[in-house]
C-alpha cells in the first residue's frame, strides 16, 4: 500500500525587524518565531517587511500560506498617514493581502484624532484594518489599551502582554536577584531629544556612575551615540559601549548585570536573562504593559527616584496573562 507522506503547510510572517536599525524589533521577532515554531513545528516559514512595501514575490508567498501573522510592536493607529509613511506599509495596492493575525500588537500613542480633516483618513484606516487583518481569528494584542482601541474598530483581540514576556514565567523569576549588581546596563532612545528627555538621561546616567562600580550603555541606534555625547555627563569616560547588535547585548546580560535604562524590550530581554530590570517610561508602551502585568517601570519625570530602586531588595512580581496566552494559541491547536 502506497503511504502518503506528510504535507507541510506555508506560514508567512510579517516581520518588524526588516528594514530597521531598531533592535526592540529584533527582540519581538526572536519571541515571535519561538512561539510560532512551537505552534508549527513541522511548518515552512517565509518572512517579509511591514517597514517595507511588499513585493510581487511576498505577496505570492503570503497567498499561498495557510496562516499570516504579524509580529507585535506599536504598528496600529486609527489614522491613515499614507503607504509610505505609516508603521505598516500597508495601502490600496496592497488589498491582496488579507487575512494577517496580530501577535504581540500594540497601539501607536494615545493621540485621538477628531479634527474633521481626520474623519476620511480614520475611514480609510479602518478599511484597511478590515481587509488586512483576519476575521476568522482572535487577534494577540500587548495591552488593554491596544485591545480597546481595536475594539472600536471593531476588531476581536485578547490581552496576552508583550510576546516576548511569554517566557517569564513564576519560576524564572523567582531565580532573578532582588539586591543590585556591581554592573548595571543602560539606554537611552534616540527619537525622544526634547530637552526634558535629555535631562532625564543625564540625570539617569549619572545616578547610575554613582550606584555601580561598573556602567555600560547599550547603543540601538547611530543617534543614540550622538545623544550621549552631548549629554556632557560628569564622569563619561567610565561608560562602556556596547556594540548595537543583539548578540553583543546577550553577552553582556550573561554575567551578573542590573539593567536600568529607557528602552522597553532591552529590559524584557534583560528579565529574560533573569537580570533584575527597570525600565524608564517614555511613552505609552511600557506604561500601558506595566499597568497589566506589574513590570518594574518608572515615569521619566520622576527619574529621581531610580536610587530607591537600585539600594532596596526589589523583587520582580511580574503577571503574566498566561490563561489568556493559552487561550489565543489554542485556535491553532488541532
Amino acid at each position: 500500500m502506497k503511504m502518503e507522506k506528510l504535507m507541510y503547510n506555508t506560514i508567512t510572517v510579517l516581520d518588524t525587524s526588516i528594514a530597521t536599525e531598531n533592535l526592540g524589533d529584533f527582540i519581538i521577532m526572536d519571541a515571535v518565531h519561538k512561539q510560532l515554531r512551537t505552534l508549527f513545528p513541522e511548518s515552512f516559514f517565509v518572512n517579509t517587511a511591514t517597514h517595507d512595501t511588499m513585493g510581487r514575490e511576498a505577496k505570492r508567498w503570503q497567498r499561498k500560506s495557510q496562516y499570516t501573522f504579524i509580529g507585535g510592536t506599536n504598528l496600529l493607529t486609527d489614522r491613515f498617514r499614507g503607504r509610505n509613511r505609516a508603521q505598516w506599509k500597508y495601502g490600496l495596492r496592497d488589498r491582496e493581502v488579507t487575512g494577517a493575525i496580530g501577535l504581540g500588537l500594540g497601539w501607536q500613542s494615545y493621540l485621538e484624532y477628531h479634527r474633521p480633516i481626520d474623519i476620511p483618513l480614520k475611514y480609510a484606516q479602518k478599511l484597511i484594518y478590515d481587509r488586512a487583518l483576519s476575521t476568522k481569528y482572535v487577534h494577540s494584542v500587548r495591552d488593554s489599551y491596544t485591545q480597546k482601541r481595536l475594539a472600536r474598530m471593531g476588531i476581536e483581540s485578547i490581552n496576552t502582554a508583550c510576546v516576548t514576556m511569554w517566557g517569564l514565567t513564576p519560576e524564572l523569576l523567582a531565580n532573578i536577584p532582588t539586591a543590585k549588581a556591581n554592573t548595571v546596563v543602560t539606554t537611552i532612545t534616540n527619537y525622544w531629544q526634547s530637552p526634558e528627555y535629555l535631562k532625564a538621561y543625564r540625570q539617569l546616567i549619572e545616578t547610575l556612575l554613582v550606584n555601580y562600580k561598573t556602567v555600560k550603555l547599550w547603543i540601538q541606534a547611530r543617534e543614540d551615540i550622538e545623544i550621549f555625547n552631548k549629554l556632557n555627563v560628569e564622569g563619561a569616560e567610565r561608560v562602556i559601549f556596547i556594540a548595537p547588535n543583539l548578540s553583543a547585548y546577550d553577552e553582556a546580560l550573561s554575567e551578573p548585570v542590573d539593567y536600568i535604562g529607557t528602552r522597553l524590550h532591552a529590559g524584557i530581554r534583560a528579565l529574560q536573562h533573569q537580570r533584575r530590570s527597570l525600565i524608564v517610561e517614555l511613552d505609552n508602551r511600557a506604561r500601558e504593559i506595566a499597568n497589566d502585568t506589574n513590570l518594574p517601570t518608572i515615569d521619566y519625570r520622576h527619574i529621581q527616584d531610580v536610587a530607591n530602586f537600585i539600594n532596596q531588595n526589589y523583587a520582580m512580581n511580574i503577571k503574566v496573562p498566561f490563561t489568556n496566552i493559552e487561550k489565543w494559541r489554542s485556535q491553532f491547536i488541532k
